[in-house]
C-alpha cells in the first residue's frame, strides 16, 4: 500500500508540473506586444471626404508593465492603452494625425479606441473628433513579429 500511496505521490506531481508547464501562455499586455500590420480605413465623417485607406500601415505596441501598452502607429501617433486581459482601451486625452485630401495632417482627438486581441489578430474599433468631424473606422491588425515582453 505504502508503494501505491508513492505512486500516486509522483503522478500527481507530474500533472500538476504538466499544467504548471501548459500555463505560461501570455497573459495581460503580452498579448498585444509585437509588430502588426493594419488592414482597414478611417472614415472622416464630414465634407464629402472619401474613407482613408490605412492598410499596410506599421504599428508597434511594446509594454509598460503587465497593464499598459503603448502603440506606435507608424506615421500618425503613439497611443497608450489600459489592458484587461484581451482588450486594450485608448487612455483619454491622446489624438492622432491623420492626412486629409485637401486639407493636409488634421490632429484627430481620440474619444474611443478599443483593441481586442485573438492570438494574432487584433480588432481594432476608433472614433474620434476633429472640426466637428466624427472621424472613426474598424480593422485588424496582423502580427508579423514579437517586439519583445515583459516579465
Amino acid at each position: 500500500m505504502r508503494g501505491m500511496t508513492s505512486a500516486l505521490r509522483l503522478i500527481g506531481l507530474v500533472a500538476a508540473l504538466a499544467i504548471g508547464v501548459g500555463c505560461s501562455e501570455k497573459t495581460g499586455a503580452d498579448n498585444f506586444v509585437g509588430t502588426w500590420t493594419y488592414a482597414g480605413t478611417i472614415n472622416p465623417n464630414c465634407m464629402d471626404v472619401a474613407p482613408i485607406d490605412l492598410t499596410g500601415s506599421s504599428a508597434t505596441i511594446t509594454a509598460t508593465d503587465s497593464s499598459h501598452i503603448v502603440m506606435n502607429l507608424v506615421g500618425f501617433c503613439m497611443v497608450k492603452f489600459d489592458v484587461d486581459g484581451f482588450v486594450a482601451t485608448a487612455s483619454a486625452g491622446q489624438s492622432c494625425s491623420l492626412n486629409i485630401p485637401g486639407l493636409g495632417p488634421v490632429p484627430i482627438a481620440i474619444t474611443r479606441w478599443t483593441m481586442m486581441v485573438t492570438g494574432d489578430v487584433i480588432s481594432s474599433d476608433v472614433t474620434g473628433a476633429a472640426f466637428g468631424c466624427s472621424p472613426g473606422g474598424v480593422g485588424t491588425l496582423t502580427r508579423q513579429g514579437d517586439a519583445g515582453a515583459t516579465d
